[in-house]
C-alpha cells in the first residue's frame, strides 16, 4: 500500500501524476498562519495535573480552563476567527475599561495550523483533515497585527477543541500529560508531535467533542 496524502498546503502544487504531494512536507512552519493574542495569568501545574516527573513548571495552554485569561475577549464578542484578539490593544483596552488589574499579567502571541479534524471525542480519522474553519460566535474578521520575529520566543504547540467558541487544551484540562511527551509548559514541542498525537488517536477515549487544531504558543518578550 502507499502511504496516505495529505491535505494541500497554500504554497503546494500538483505532482506530474495530479496528485498533492506525500505527508513529509506536512509538518512545516508554513502551515502556521497569525492568529491573535491572549493575555494569560501563567500558574504552576496543580497537583492534580504535574506528572511523575514533576518536570512541568507553568501552564501555557490556549484554553482559559487551568490559566485563566486576563479579560474574556470572547465574552466581549472582540474575538477573530480565532477565538483571540488581534492585536494587544483589544486586550489593554477590556482591561482598562473593566478596571481589571493586569499586573502579573502575560501577553501571549498565538499561530494557528491550517487545518482542523472533527471528532466525537472517541474516533480520531487520519484522513479528515480539512481547511480550518472560522469559530462560529465570531463577528470580528481576522486582521492580525503580528509582533516582530525578534520580540516573540516559542514555548511550544498546544491541541484545542473548538466548537462555538475556543474551549478546551486536553493536554492540560484533560491531563493528556500522562501520555504524550509535553516540555515544562505543557505544550508539544513541535508541531509534528501534535499533529502525529491527534492522527493516532492520543485524544481519544471521551476525551472532548469537536473541531481539534493546533495553536503555536509564543512569548512576547
Amino acid at each position: 500500500m502507499g502511504r496516505d496524502r495529505r491535505p494541500p498546503l497554500a504554497n503546494d502544487k500538483l505532482t506530474d501524476s495530479g496528485q498533492w504531494p506525500l505527508f513529509e512536507p506536512y509538518y512545516t512552519v508554513s502551515a502556521m498562519v497569525p492568529a491573535g493574542y491572549l493575555l494569560k495569568r501563567i500558574v504552576p501545574p496543580p497537583g492534580w495535573l504535574d506528572t511523575a516527573s514533576g518536570h512541568i513548571k507553568d501552564i501555557c495552554s490556549v484554553s482559559d480552563c487551568v490559566n485563566d485569561n486576563v479579560v474574556d475577549v470572547q465574552d466581549a464578542w472582540l474575538h477573530n476567527g480565532f477565538g483571540l484578539a488581534n492585536s494587544p490593544d483589544v486586550l489593554t483596552g477590556l482591561a482598562s475599561a473593566s478596571g481589571m488589574a493586569t499586573a502579573g499579567a502575560t501577553l501571549m502571541y498565538f499561530t494557528a495550523y491550517e487545518y482542523e479534524l472533527k471528532s466525537d471525542g472517541w474516533r480520531f480519522d487520519a484522513a479528515g483533515w480539512r481547511p480550518r474553519s472560522r469559530i462560529p460566535s465570531a463577528v470580528v474578521a481576522d486582521d492580525v497585527r503580528s509582533p516582530d520575529a525578534d520580540s516573540v520566543a516559542l514555548l511550544g504547540y498546544d491541541v484545542v477543541v473548538c466548537n462555538d467558541y475556543l474551549e478546551h487544551s486536553p493536554l492540560s484540562c484533560n491531563v493528556l500529560t500522562k501520555i504524550l511527551p509535553v516540555n515544562e509548559h505543557c505544550l508539544l514541542p513541535g508541531i509534528g508531535d501534535a499533529i502525529a498525537a491527534v492522527e493516532t488517536g492520543k485524544f481519544g477515549g471521551g476525551c472532548e467533542e469537536g473541531k481539534y487544531t493546533i495553536y503555536a504558543v509564543h512569548l512576547i518578550l
